[in-house]
């Protein structure tokens, strides 16, 4: 039999095909879109951040969706019809949006994000890794005092998780980050993360591609899987729609908010939906060295981050239930653009001006909050599914431990706690 075909070319196939391709496995990536990174991956906030591993369903969410309901601005918008599609996964959200729910999956979020940024400098060291990537840290800014105290508060809790913060008066900040003095203002302070990260993550699933290539890794676009073929109890390879067959001894389901559907035939019911993102990216070529951000910023009142990437800058945000539904809707765009704005009143003009594109991708929502990562009931098959908005965070450290159990290695921390 052939060795490991990955189902799923964005952050988590890539990095799951890179971490077994250094392990001299025979790797196969499939994807339905004509080349890697088309997916989440694309256009994301650009951010590493172990400091945002809390689950979006915190104790009392639903007054957030209550409140929201019906505002085309809010931060997070649930589409009437998407309602009945979300249903029963609404209601395992819910249920999950409790304190020792929450904090038992931020936990788990932490501990593979720091393992992840070990596993990034890894990668760094062994390949030539090219994607804008930056290890300065990141700030959340608050507008409100009472904000900022609760948000120190949350940063004590995680600092016990292994989280390193530095709490930050609105003068400190602005020495760090000279591109805000304009909003210094009106902010009641932030929480600085020096062990956040930054960096492109389209570019990064590409280079972790080309360098599994390098070792032996092969890969095969607009491949939409059927099904999973089983024969004696355990996976023998996948069926393409086009109907091929591909033979494997081992399959990874990595394949976003479209993985439930195929890890039913492996015996495990994903809940995972879709939730829609959206970011705008802006050239800053000529923009003066003093208005640049040194490192990425996160508005905890606007619900919104701002991210440097080489020669551009990126803003991103906003959540929206809509199901599988891809399309622009230029609301949300024009939020962003006031998002922009808020965080950067001086530079907006000049970045609005040199804009270069505007996305939005499907994040595989977790209903509990952690990813879904290990072997599935059918032998042969493995998951690394339901990243949520932490898909670049976790990307690599779940590819390398997913890769460390499937080849029997002693693993950094068990990965059975991320089956639920």
């Amino acid at each position: 039999m052939s060795g490991t075909v990955i189902i799923g070319a964005g952050l988590i196939g890539a990095s799951t095909a890179y971490a077994l391709a250094r392990r001299a496995e025979k790797v196969t990536i499939l994807d339905m879109q004509d080349a890697p990174g088309k997916g989440a991956s694309e256009a994301n906030g650009g951010m590493l951040t172990p400091s945002m591993a809390d689950p979006w369903n915190s104790p009392g969410v639903w007054r957030d969706l209550i409140r929201y309901y019906g505002r085309a601005d809010a931060p997070m918008v649930l589409k009437t019809k998407a309602l009945p599609s979300l249903a029963v996964w609404g209601l395992k959200f819910l249920a999950a949006a409790n304190d020792s729910q929450y904090w038992r999956a931020t936990a788990l979020n932490v501990r593979l994000g720091l393992f992840s940024l070990e596993v990034m400098e890894q990668w760094r060291r062994d390949a030539d890794l090219s994607y804008d990537g930056a290890t300065r840290g990141t700030a959340k800014i608050y507008r409100d005092k009472q904000a900022f105290r609760i948000g120190r508060e949350k940063a004590e809790r995680m600092q016990a998780l292994g989280v390193v913060f530095e709490p930050l008066s609105p003068e400190a900040l602005c020495e760090r980050q000279p591109a805000l003095a304009a909003i210094r203002d009106d902010l009641a302070g932030a929480v600085y993360f020096p062990k956040d990260e930054s960096g492109d993550a389209y570019k990064f699933t590409n280079e972790l591609l080309r360098s599994s290539y390098e070792l032996g890794a092969c890969a095969k676009w607009g491949a939409s899987v059927k099904r999973l073929v089983k024969k004696n109890g355990r996976v023998s390879g996948v069926l393409l729609d086009s109907g091929e067959f591909i033979e494997a001894k081992r399959v990874v389901i990595a394949a976003g908010a479209h993985a439930p559907r195929l890890a039913f035939q492996a015996g495990v019911s994903l809940a995972i939906k879709p939730v829609k993102g959206y970011s705008m990216t802006f050239s800053a070529k000529g923009l003066d060295a003093a208005q640049r951000l040194r490192f990425p910023i996160i508005d905890d009142d606007l619900h919104a981050a701002v991210t440097p990437l080489g020669e551009r800058i990126r803003v991103a945000g906003t959540a929206e239930f809509a199901g599988f539904d891809e399309s622009l809707d230029d609301g949300r765009i024009e939020t962003l653009r006031r998002m922009l704005r808020a965080i950067l009143p001086e530079q907006a003009d000049f970045l609005e001006a040199g804009e270069l594109f505007r996305w939005s991708g499907l994040r595989p929502m977790h209903a509990y909050g952690a990813p879904w990562i290990g072997a599935a009931p059918v032998e042969g098959v493995y998951l690394n599914v339901g990243h949520g908005h932490l898909g670049w965070t976790l990307a690599a450290g779940s590819g390398e431990a997913l890769a460390g159990e499937m080849q029997g290695e002693q693993a950094a921390f068990d990965l059975s706690d991320y089956k639920a």
